[in-house]
C-alpha cells in the first residue's frame, strides 16, 4: 500500500516504524508492547502477530500508522504471519495449535497441524500456505490455511525464514 512497515520486539510504546521509501523511517505507536515477531499487507489491512501478550498477540492496521489489539487465537508464540488468497495465517514456534487464519485479520481461528514440530516461517504462493520448522524433517502445506498436510523433506536443517518468488 505504499509503505513499508517494520515490527519490533523491544521498545516502549514504539515497536512499529514506517517508511515510505526504505530509506527515512518514523517510529510508531504499537497496540501494544508485546514482542512483535512478523508482520503482512493483505486486502487493505496490515497485521502484525506477537510472541508475547495475554489474549492480544495480534495488531491491525489500515494504513501502518495507528494499530488496534485484537484478539489472537491462542496465547502461543506466534512466529510469522502471510497473507494469500484472501486469508492471514500465521504459525507459532510451539502449541497445541501451530497455526491459525482470518479471513479479515481480526477475528482468528486456531488450526490443527498433522505435527507439533514448531514451526517459525509461513509463506504463501502458487495457491498454498507454506510452514517451514527448523530442524524438522517435514514442511505443512494448505490451501486455505484450515486443513493442512506435511510432506517430508528428508533433512534437518535449521530453516529461518522463506519466500516464494516467480
Amino acid at each position: 500500500d505504499g509503505l513499508f512497515v517494520a515490527v519490533a520486539t523491544s521498545g516502549t510504546g514504539n515497536r512499529v516504524m514506517t517508511s515510505p521509501d526504505g530509506v527515512a523511517w518514523t517510529s510508531r505507536t504499537s497496540a501494544a508492547d508485546n514482542n512483535w515477531t512478523s508482520v503482512t499487507y493483505g486486502n487493505g489491512l496490515f497485521v502484525a502477530v506477537a510472541s508475547s501478550g495475554t489474549g492480544n498477540r495480534v495488531m491491525t492496521s489500515p494504513d501502518g500508522i495507528n494499530w488496534t489489539s485484537r484478539t489472537s487465537a491462542a496465547n502461543y508464540s506466534w512466529q510469522s504471519v502471510s497473507y494469500g488468497n484472501g486469508v492471514f495465517v500465521t504459525n507459532s514456534s510451539w502449541g497445541a495449535y501451530n497455526a491459525a487464519y482470518s479471513t479479515d485479520g481480526i477475528s482468528w481461528t486456531a488450526s490443527s497441524l498433522p505435527v507439533n514440530q514448531g514451526y517459525p516461517v509461513s509463506m504463501y504462493g502458487n495457491g498454498y500456505f507454506v510452514l517451514v520448522a527448523s530442524g524438522a524433517t517435514n514442511v505443512m502445506y494448505s490451501p486455505n490455511g484450515q486443513s493442512w498436510s506435511q510432506v517430508s523433506i528428508g533433512n534437518t536443517f535449521n530453516r529461518t525464514d522463506g519466500a516464494y518468488g516467480n
